[in-house]
């Protein structure tokens, strides 16, 4: 809710929160801020508000000293804006949650009517053997985890392939930045077969039958042990995580639920059946 609170204008929000934007203030931040936050912030206090968040655009980069030397820190930064915060309640823990901590990765399993497997090696890799992978790379935000992968695979293997299930993941943490990691590899069913790969990200790729493709001894433990996941699965059992769409809280929007499932029949058919 938008509103006049002691010279800024203000959104509050169910936390006992204020946001300040500087875009939406009727002064000259130049000139005014300092003041109207430090006459501000001590009525904000008496009146019971825990949280303030300052969100200063990039035109507005002057108020950053401004809110630093107010005791506001910095919570992230965007193009065009930087967020900062400040906790008001004395003598209690800081809840103002922190900014997203999390990427998210996703790779593409990608299986051809040979059951083979398509692999690539980057054309710049952090490990000096630069191992066959699987193909994939981060979610663009607001992507849902099989449009990553059918995306990331077309582009760095020209394959076309649709989503079949989410084979498993990883959560790895001090990642970039210091961030963690979500890594989900979601098995796919090629839907063409001819090999166009990207010259800028990959150096090659090809489809390696799943035996050849474990025999590499320089194989990361993280591929070897999706790789026998898949295996077992063809072999011992007919469940996987498959999503669901299912409505949001406020019926307003669909989510994918991931969950528990048969696997389509056809990919339990071993090899040598």
């Amino acid at each position: 809710m938008t509103q006049e609170s002691h010279g800024l204008t203000v959104v509050s929000d169910v936390f006992s929160g204020l946001t300040i934007d500087t875009i939406d203030q009727k002064f000259n931040i130049e000139e005014h801020l300092e003041q109207r936050l430090a006459d501000a912030i001590p009525k904000w206090k008496v009146e019971g508000i825990r949280g303030l968040w300052m969100k200063i655009h990039l035109s507005h980069s002057s108020a950053v000293p401004v809110c630093s030397k107010l005791g506001f820190d910095f919570n992230h930064a965007q193009s065009g804006y930087v967020m900062m915060t400040k906790w008001l309640p004395d003598g209690e823990e800081n809840k103002l949650p922190e900014y997203a901590n999390h990427f998210v990765g996703v790779a593409g399993f990608v299986l051809n009517e040979k059951n083979e497997l398509l692999v690539i090696r980057e054309r710049f890799s952090v490990l000096d053997t630069n191992p066959w992978k699987l193909p994939g790379g981060l979610a663009d935000k607001g992507e849902e985890l099989e449009t990553t992968a059918r995306r990331e695979v077309l582009e760095e293997t020209g394959i076309n392939s649709e989503f079949v299930s989410v084979l498993g993941f990883r959560h790895q943490h001090n990642f970039r930045f210091g961030c963690s990691d979500w890594y989900f590899v979601c098995l796919m069913k090629a839907l063409t077969n001819e090999i166009k790969h990207c010259p800028q990200e990959i150096a090659e790729c090809k489809w390696i039958s799943l035996e050849e493709y474990l025999a590499y001894p320089d194989l990361t433990d993280a591929n070897r042990f999706f790789v026998q996941c898949f295996l077992n699965l063809q072999k011992n059992g007919n469940l996987t995580i498959s999503k669901t769409l299912v409505d949001s809280w406020n019926k307003k929007f669909t989510n994918n639920i991931y969950s528990i499932q048969p696997i389509p029949k056809e990919f339990l058919q071993c090899p040598d059946q």
